[in-house]
C-alpha cells in the first residue's frame, strides 16, 4: 500500500511538472529570445481563406517557442550540456575549449569543406566587379573588405576533433587571387589581424571586440588612403560588462559577462534617421567635422564600425539591405565612396543575391553565332523595385566555362542593345545569370530577348524568345 501511495505521488508530481510550460503561459508565456532568428508566430485556422492544413505543425512551432519558463529551462540545460558533456544544447553555437564560443555557420569555413567552385568565384568576383564598374563609373571610390569568422583567427580553441580534419583550402584563400585577377579594390583584413599578439575578438561572442573594430577601421581607410583618427592616442576604458551573443544564445539567463574596450572619445556625429540600435537596417548619419559621404552595405560586424566611419564622415549611410540597392543610393545620396563588408562565411551571397542595379550596357558591336541549347529565359517585373525588368534563366552547362560572361540583347523595332548580366549561383546550379533594366528602357510592349554567352572572345546566343512589357 505504502508504494502504490509513493507511486501515485511520483507520477502526480510528474504530470504537474509537464503540465508548467503550457499552463504557466497563461501568466509567463515566453515572447523574447536571445537566438539569432525570428520566433514563430501563432498560426491561424485559416490562410487566404483556406484551410490551414499545416495549422498543428505551426502550433507546435510555436509552442517550442513560447512555452513558459523556456529561458529558464533552455539555461538550465546548458549549464548541463556545457559543464558536463562539454557540448552546446544550441544547433547554431558550438562549445570551445577554454569557455569559447563559435558561431556553427562558420564550421564548412574553418574545416575547409564544401568549398566554392571556379564557376561561383566567378560568379562572385564578376559581382563585385560589375559592382565597382557602376560605382567607378559615377565617379565614387569602391571598396569591398571581408571579416574573418572568429575560427578563422583563432581556431586554438576550436574542439579538437574539428581541429584534426582541417584542411588549408578555404573560400577566403580561393577568393583572393581572383580579387587580384579581376582588380577589385580589396582590403584584406586577415593579414593585420594575424599579425596582432593580442586576441581581437570576444570570446563568446561571433564578433571582433572595439580594439578590433579599430584595427578594421584603419585598416579600410589606409586602403582608402582617407585621412582619419587612428585612436592610437585615444585612452579606452576596459570593463567587463559585454555579453556576447553567442553566451546570449546558449544562457538567456545568466550569461556572463567579459572584457571590452571602450574608447574615450566624444563622437561628433548624430543620427538623422529614427534608430533604435546600430542593429537597424539603415541608418544615416550626419556628422559637421567629418568629410565626404560614404554608403556601407554591411552586416552585423558593421555594427562596432557604423560610430568609427560616422565620425569620419560628414554624412554616412549604413544598409543591411539584400540585395544591396547601389543604384538607388547612389542616385540619392550621392556618395564619394561606396564600402562593401561581408563576413566571410557569407561570401557566397555574393553570387546568389546580386545587387539591385542596372547591367551596364555594352557599346561595342558584338558579332554572334547562335547556337541551339537547353538555356531557360524568363522576364518579370522585379519584386523588390517595380521600376525594373528583370531577366533571369540558366545557361546549358554544355555551353558554358568556368570565366564565361553573360549577355542580354534586347532588340525593338530592329534597333538592339546589348547589356552585361549578373552571373548567379542558384539552388545549387553555378550556372545562373540576372539582369535588372529600368522599365523606360523598353519602349515597345513586346521586345525579342536574346541570351548570348562570352568564352574565348566567342559569342554564342544560346537562347532567344519574345517578351510582352506591357507596363
Amino acid at each position: 500500500m505504502k508504494n502504490k501511495i509513493i507511486g501515485a505521488v511520483y507520477l502526480t508530481v510528474c504530470f504537474l511538472m509537464c503540465l508548467i510550460p503550457s499552463v504557466g503561459m497563461t501568466i509567463a508565456r515566453t515572447d523574447h529570445t536571445t537566438e539569432n532568428r525570428q520566433m514563430a508566430k501563432l498560426p491561424k485556422l485559416k490562410k487566404d481563406g483556406k484551410m490551414n492544413i499545416t495549422y498543428l505543425q505551426e502550433l507546435g512551432a510555436w509552442f517550442e517557442d513560447h512555452f513558459a519558463f523556456r529561458n529558464v529551462l533552455v539555461t538550465a540545460d546548458s549549464n548541463i550540456q556545457v559543464k558536463v558533456f562539454s557540448v552546446s544544447n544550441m544547433d547554431s553555437v558550438i562549445t570551445g575549449k577554454n569557455g569559447w564560443m563559435y558561431y556553427t555557420d562558420t564550421l564548412y569555413d574553418f574545416l575547409g569543406e564544401n568549398t566554392m567552385s571556379d564557376r561561383e568565384l566567378f560568379n562572385v568576383t564578376n559581382n563585385l566587379s560589375l559592382m565597382q564598374r557602376y560605382v567607378q563609373e559615377r565617379g565614387a571610390k569602391f571598396l569591398f573588405t571581408v571579416a574573418p569568422n572568429k575560427n578563422s583567427l583563432y581556431g586554438e580553441n576550436m574542439p579538437y576533433y574539428y581541429s584534426k580534419k582541417v584542411s588549408k583550402t578555404k573560400n577566403i584563400s580561393l577568393l583572393t587571387p581572383q580579387l587580384e585577377k579581376m582588380q577589385i579594390s580589396y582590403a584584406d583584413l586577415f593579414s593585420p589581424f594575424q599579425q596582432q599578439d593580442e586576441i581581437l575578438y570576444l570570446k563568446r561572442d561571433s564578433h571582433w571586440n572595439n580594439k578590433g573594430a579599430v584595427l578594421a577601421y584603419n585598416t579600410i581607410l589606409d586602403r582608402l588612403k582617407k585621412p582619419h583618427e587612428t585612436y592610437e592616442s585615444v585612452p579606452s576604458l576596459r570593463k567587463k560588462e559585454e555579453i556576447g551573443d553567442l553566451n546570449s544564445m546558449v544562457y538567456p539567463l545568466g550569461a556572463e559577462p567579459e572584457w571590452n574596450d571602450t574608447y574615450q572619445k566624444q563622437t561628433n556625429y548624430h543620427y538623422v534617421n529614427q534608430v533604435s540600435s546600430v542593429e537597424d537596417a539603415w541608418i544615416e548619419t550626419e556628422n559637421s567635422k567629418g568629410k565626404g559621404n560614404v554608403l556601407m552595405f554591411r552586416d552585423s560586424f558593421g555594427n562596432t564600425l557604423l560610430p568609427l566611419f560616422a565620425d569620419t564622415y560628414e554624412k554616412g549611410y549604413f544598409s543591411k539591405g539584400i540585395p544591396y540597392q547601389i543604384e538607388t543610393y547612389m542616385n540619392q545620396y550621392q556618395p564619394d565612396t561606396v564600402i562593401v563588408e561581408k563576413v566571410e562565411r557569407n561570401l557566397d551571397e555574393l553570387a546568389t543575391q546580386p545587387p539591385l542595379m542596372a547591367g551596364p550596357e555594352v557599346t561595342e558591336k558584338i558579332e554572334v553565332q547562335t547556337k541551339k541549347t537547353k538555356t531557360t529565359l524568363s522576364l518579370a517585373e522585379s519584386e523588390n523595385d517595380t521600376s525594373f525588368w528583370k531577366v533571369e534563366g540558366q545557361i546549358d552547362s554544355s555551353s558554358i566555362a568556368d570565366d564565361s560572361k553573360i549577355f542580354i540583347r534586347f532588340t525593338e523595332d530592329g534597333i538592339s542593345r546589348t547589356y552585361e548580366a549578373f552571373t548567379v549561383t542558384k539552388d545549387g546550379n553555378d550556372d545562373g545569370f540576372l539582369l535588372y533594366l529600368p522599365k523606360d528602357e523598353i519602349q515597345k510592349d513586346s521586345v525579342t530577348l536574346e541570351v548570348i554567352v562570352k568564352t574565348n572572345d566567342h559569342y554564342n546566343t544560346v537562347k532567344s524568345m519574345q517578351a510582352e512589357t506591357k507596363k
